[in-house]
């Protein structure tokens, strides 16, 4: 009796064990990539650096770097915007940068100021004055260069100005800091 209940037990418990296994359910979803050519930024070689100009320590009112290059005021007569050049493939890409960028002096008294950042963009690198708004974390679309014939290299075009508030006895000297951005493919 023993052994009859002891296989019907084993029995039972190997039937159990196999319904368990019947209600197991499985499945699959697909896998992809694309493969994009290698998306690069690069500092221009001649508007490489944003730079206000010599800047009174009282200046009065907000010390604009138009980034369009049009429309300055309260800089110092020798300015500059900063430009990057983007190449990849014909896609769309987030631009982000800092929202603020902090420049300090280390003489003769340590001070800081704050620039708020201008970027403006254009597929054509000819198109400063009118390039557009680049708001931080927007995207922007890599085209076909139409500076050349036949268009090639996708390409787009960033400029970057900035605002100082007014200055009301700023400590002298010269000020730096930095202006950081990335690109990525969305």
């Amino acid at each position: 009796m023993k052994t009859i209940l002891k296989s019907v037990l084993t029995l039972g418990l190997a039937a159990g064990l196999g319904l368990a296994a019947n209600a197991q359910k499985t499945a699959t979803a697909p896998a992809s990539a694309t493969i994009l050519a290698d998306l690069t930024i690069t500092l221009d070689g001649t508007q490489d650096e944003i730079a206000f100009g010599n800047i009174s320590a009282s200046t009065p009112g907000a010390i604009v770097l138009d980034a369009n290059g049009t429309d300055n005021a309260n800089t110092g007569t020798i300015t500059n915007v900063a430009r990057f050049d983007l190449a990849g493939a014909a896609a769309s890409v987030t631009v982000s940068y800092s929202a603020t960028v902090e420049l300090a002096n280390g003489d003769p008294t340590p001070a800081t100021m704050i620039m708020t950042p201008e970027v403006v963009g254009a597929a054509v690198s000819t198109a400063q004055s009118g390039a557009l708004p680049v708001p931080n974390n927007s995207t922007i679309t890599l085209v076909d260069n139409p500076d050349t014939t036949p268009a090639v290299d996708p390409i787009y075009f960033i400029w970057v100005g900035g605002t100082i508030p007014a200055l009301s006895g700023q400590a002298t000297g010269l000020y730096t800091g930095v202006f950081n951005i990335s690109v990525e493919y969305n």
